[in-house]
């Protein structure tokens, strides 16, 4: 009996052990979930009133531009971010400022491998914004219009916006799948609000000018296939004997004549 309680201890002892873990391994696991969605949460608060500002500004998508700046610097707690207030992992110099650092790429087959590159340092993360926008909006050196498809002037949605830089702003050809998923799980759609209503006009008149344009190119197309019915007409339709009250004009045979009733034009002119 003795040793019975013993064990009977023992096996109390580690259920209150267990217990008290489990306690602790729960409350780790909260409070870790809760710090995550606060860094997240606080992130996406910093920036948005400068990422909807700017967007706006450069007829862009705010919800795909804070996407780009969630994946770019994993929420600003990436080293080009806290080192050079890079948010979109933009490379280069700005103002003859860089930071060289490794980065993943990805070959034209999908394979990852790991390089070294120089990244622009901004002296804010305003500036970061800004940079980025301006990218979008002037392209490359021999591309100007080479992220068009992220305007809002092109883009019909958010989702096409993020997909259009998918193998152009990122080597990796998943990078529009994520911007999207990012865009999604954090609701970001409702930065957007009206991002894209002040472009309607903007898109109404470029369907209506492409739609013209195609139409005034057939008819050019026709035009210099096929002479005109007006001037196919001899020039010389009406003699000038008609409006000559000094008496007729001899009419030479084969010149073209619009027959008239009795009633002479010149009276009906002068009525």
């Amino acid at each position: 009996m003795e040793v019975f309680g013993i064990f009977k201890q023992i096996k109390n002892g580690l259920t209150k052990a267990i217990i008290a873990v489990a306690a602790i391994t729960g409350f780790c696991f909260v409070t870790a979930h809760v710090s995550s969605a606060s860094v997240e949460t606080d992130f996406i608060n910093q920036l948005k009133e400068p990422v909807v500002k700017v967007s706006r500004a450069n007829h862009l998508y705010p919800s795909v531009m804070m996407a780009q700046a969630i994946v770019e610097s994993d929420f600003g707690q990436s080293e080009l971010s806290l080192d050079a207030n890079n948010y979109f992992g933009v490379k280069g110099a700005y103002n003859g400022q860089s930071v060289t650092m490794s980065t993943g790429e990805y070959t034209t087959k999908g394979k990852h491998y790991m390089t070294a590159a120089a990244f622009k340092k901004y002296p804010t993360v305003v500036a970061s914004i800004k940079d980025n926008a301006y990218l979008l909006r002037h392209g490359t050196l021999t591309d100007p219009d080479y992220y068009a498809g992220t305007w809002t002037t092109n883009a019909t949605s958010s989702a096409d916006a993020a997909m259009a830089l998918s193998l152009t702003y990122a080597t990796d050809m998943n990078y529009g799948n994520k911007l999207n998923a990012i865009i999604t799980k954090y609701d970001l759609n409702k930065l957007d609000g009206s991002a894209s209503s002040g472009d309607i006009h903007s898109k109404i008149d470029a369907s209506l000018n492409k739609q013209l344009a195609g139409k005034k190119d057939n008819s050019a197309v026709e035009a210099e296939s096929s002479q005109s019915k007006i001037n196919s007409i001899p020039k010389r339709i009406i003699p000038n004997f008609v409006f000559n009250d000094k008496g007729a004009t001899k009419i030479n045979q084969g010149d073209s004549v619009i027959q008239f009733n009795s009633l002479p034009l010149e009276r009906i002119i002068r009525k």
